[in-house]
């Protein structure tokens, strides 16, 4: 492969030039960046080092109590219980389980990932 994509040495660059190049499109969002990057990134072997943060995730991320204004998240800041799955992991947990993170049981508060 060659070109600007074959030169991303690593998943955040990727993203980047992803980004940079999509920019003009209108209805683009996040999302689909970095799942574009992700898909791009699998076939180079390059991956995540840190949670991305966009739609769902942020949720996700909200909802278990988190800094979601970030962009990223570093797995060292997220609960012990998701910090044994890969960043990409992660980012599926956090935008499946969004609504469920958070969740109280008769008014008592529970930990999903303690």
């Amino acid at each position: 492969m060659e070109g600007p994509i074959s030169k991303c040495a690593d998943f955040s660059s990727l993203l980047k030039l992803i980004k940079d190049e999509l920019v003009d499109l209108t209805g683009i969002g996040d999302l689909y960046v970095y799942d574009t990057a992700l898909r791009i990134g699998a076939k180079l072997g390059v991956f995540p080092e840190k949670v991305y943060l966009h739609a769902g995730t942020r949720i996700g991320v909200r909802n278990l109590g988190l800094d979601a204004r970030r962009t990223a998240l570093r797995m060292a800041s997220l609960p012990r219980a998701l910090r044994r799955l890969k960043p990409h992991e992660v980012e599926d947990v956090l935008c499946i389980f969004k609504d469920r993170f958070g969740a109280t049981v008769r008014g008592v508060r529970r930990s999903w990932c303690g």
